[in-house]
């Protein structure tokens, strides 16, 4: 009773209108306030996202330059030791490839002593041969020249002995034609074995020049077998390392930017609510209650310039 009475009251006075509009105004503000507190909470959360996803760019290129760095050690540390690698080979080459030079040379060397030295005892042997084939021709042909003289001899001693048996018998023509008979037989076989001589002397000679002309064919043969001299091979040139390369460190990679935090206007809502605030109070009629009530209608219950905003009675601090 007592609560419909007031409310009953309130309306006749005007008042109740007031105090729906100062509740209102009060919960526009503490809506804006809400809010404001919702939108500082907002604007925390983005700004600790943008931290976090700035972190993680920073240790991802962090990371990024730490591996090319060891890539780019690596790399050159796996070329030092190609190079050496390769180095020793070659040099492993080299060594080898002396070694067989010389003992190419070497046997180069032996091959010509062995050659000079058959071909010397080539040319004793085609001289001894040829001194050797000369000995009999020279042999033969004294023969000839002994079986020449002895056949001379014996038709000189026929001539001889037939002159004598004729000197024993008759003196006369038939003496004299037959010792011109018997010196003519004996001077024609004089002549015979006088040409058969003189053949022998020539076909002897031209023995004597077969067996030369052998010789020296002979010997010629040897003379075109004989080895060169060899000379000394050139010398095999030692491996060298290559050239140091230019070496480009890897570029540092910076940090991309992350996003900027998408923040709110904290007094946006604050405002927004006093606004709101003032425009419900503004609405209402402050002259007073009307006639016949219980109120003094000389004072205002509110004043409208009373509720106006001041921004410098809020801060953000206040509202986290």
């Amino acid at each position: 009773m007592k609560d419909s009475l007031l409310r009953d009251q309130l309306a006749e006075s005007g008042l109740e209108m007031q105090v729906f509009a100062a509740i209102g105004a009060v919960a526009s503000i503490a809506g804006g306030i809400f809010g404001a507190s919702q939108a500082s909470s907002q604007n925390a959360k983005a700004e600790e996202n943008q931290r976090n996803q700035q972190e993680l760019l920073n240790e991802q290129a962090k990371l990024l330059n730490e591996y090319n760095a060891k890539k780019f050690a690596v790399e050159k540390d796996n070329y030092y030791k190609q190079a050496q690698y390769n180095f020793d080979t070659a040099l492993e080459k080299w060594r080898y490839d002396t070694t067989i030079r010389a003992l190419q040379e070497y046997t180069d060397a032996d091959k010509f002593l062995l050659n000079v030295q058959n071909s010397q005892k080539q040319l004793t042997f085609n001289e001894i041969s040829a001194q050797q084939a000369q000995s009999r021709e020279q042999m033969a042909f004294n023969d000839a020249m002994s079986e020449y003289s002895f056949e001379r001899q014996d038709l000189l001693v026929a001539q001889l002995q037939a002159e004598g048996k004729a000197q024993l018998g008759q003196a006369g023509k038939s003496f004299n034609k037959r010792i011109t008979s018997e010196r003519a037989e004996i001077g024609r076989a004089l002549a015979v074995l006088s040409a058969s001589l003189t053949g022998e002397i020539n076909a002897s000679n031209l023995r004597m020049f077969d067996i030369n002309m052998g010789r020296y064919a002979a010997d010629a043969r040897v003379e075109a077998a004989r080895m060169l001299r060899p000379e000394r091979l050139p010398d095999i040139p030692a491996p060298t390392r290559p050239p140091e390369p230019t070496w480009l460190e890897p570029m540092q990679i910076l940090p991309g930017m992350a996003a900027p935090a998408q923040t709110q206007s904290v007094f946006a809502p604050i405002i927004s609510g006093i606004s709101q605030a003032a425009s419900n109070l503004g609405s209402i009629d402050w002259s007073g209650p009307k006639s016949g009530g219980s109120f003094n209608n000389s004072t205002p219950i509110y004043n409208a310039s009373s509720v106006a905003f001041n921004p410098q009675a809020f801060s953000i601090q206040s509202l986290i």
